[in-house]
């Protein structure tokens, strides 16, 4: 059992049909005993989750009412019948004792009286045992207990399991009414669309993630990059200088300014993502031909694979070999 951070924040206001929907089956007594949220990284996943958990587990009519005991218990993180999995310190992988353990937990009653709810995120990072353990679970699973799995890549997740849950896809809004939203949030930015392109279109990591931090390694990158790629400058000494940083945000932003540059070589259409660094995507476009540039596309996807992935990769390693001359 892992440790789950309640917060307060609000449900995404483009996630309210994927909530209304629930709430009828809530209703109805039809919700599934396995549901599976699918969604990019930071798109407002959790946000669904702890209102759908919050409302199941609260004793009120009005539903999550935020007040009554169980709700306190909630957000005191001491609910008996909230069962969070998530990754073990220095493990890569949910392991199938984490699975047992699940299974002997929800075999219980429920000491509340009411729901109880499993939550295990990331899903994708269950191995063959652990995601065998947890469909025989679901083909048989407790009465009024729901186990949720939540998950940026529903697809490494073994068929089978898929099958067994409910699909509920979180997908970012569409772009004015994203626009529109982040404005609100972020009143300091001053090109929210800009913001929002740097963030994949994804508004709550544009308002949350993209950081003055994010911003700086991105910066630094797209000046580096010209260098490396004509060999002027030392990929080993930018893999060090980077490795400190999270890796998927780094390989993510080498895959925006490179994609740019082909983006400029094959159609001279102008940067269309990286408006603010048209004239470093300029200089990697130049500095490198467009083979050499999906040379270098293909290496980042490996890497993001890998890094995302269940083995321990040396990040510094990675990122030299991907910034490497081909």
């Amino acid at each position: 059992m892992s440790s789950l951070a309640v917060t307060d924040h609000p449900l995404l206001p483009w996630h309210a049909d994927q909530w209304g929907r629930l709430e009828v089956q809530i209703a109805a007594g039809k919700l599934p005993h396995g549901i599976l949220l699918a969604g990019p990284a930071q798109s407002g996943k959790s946000r669904l989750v702890q209102q759908l958990f919050r409302k199941l587990l609260c004793g009120a009519e009005n539903a999550p009412c935020g007040t009554c005991h169980q709700c306190q218990l909630v957000v005191a993180e001491t609910h008996p019948d909230l069962y969070p999995i998530s990754l073990l310190e220095k493990k890569s992988q949910i392991v199938i004792d984490q699975i047992r353990e699940l299974i002997d937990w929800a075999s219980q009653t429920a000491q509340q009286g009411g729901w109880k709810v499993c939550i295990i995120e990331p899903a994708d990072k269950m191995n063959v045992q652990s995601s065998n353990a947890l469909l025989k679970c679901l083909e048989e699973p407790p009465s009024r207990t729901v186990i949720l799995l939540v998950t940026d890549q529903p697809n490494r997740l073994l068929p089978t399991l898929r099958s067994r849950c409910q699909r509920i896809e979180c997908s970012p809004p569409a772009r004015e009414e994203a626009v529109n939203w982040l404005s609100i949030q972020r009143p300091d930015v001053k090109d929210a669309a800009l913001l929002l392109d740097i963030a994949g279109g994804i508004p709550l990591r544009a308002a949350e993630y993209i950081t003055d931090e994010y911003l700086a390694v991105r910066q630094g990158l797209a000046a580096s990059m010209p260098g490396i790629l004509q060999g002027e400058a030392s990929a080993a000494q930018l893999a060090a200088e980077i490795s400190k940083s999270d890796p998927l945000e780094v390989l993510d932003i080498l895959f925006q300014l490179v994609t740019d540059a082909v983006g400029c070589q094959l159609t001279n259409a102008g940067v269309c993502r990286n408006r603010d660094l048209a004239l470093e995507i300029s200089a990697i476009s130049a500095a490198a031909d467009p083979a050499t540039c999906f040379l270098l596309i293909d290496r980042i996807t490996e890497a993001k694979s890998i890094a995302a992935g269940t083995s321990n990769a040396n990040v510094q390693m990675l990122l030299e070999w991907v910034l490497s001359p081909p």
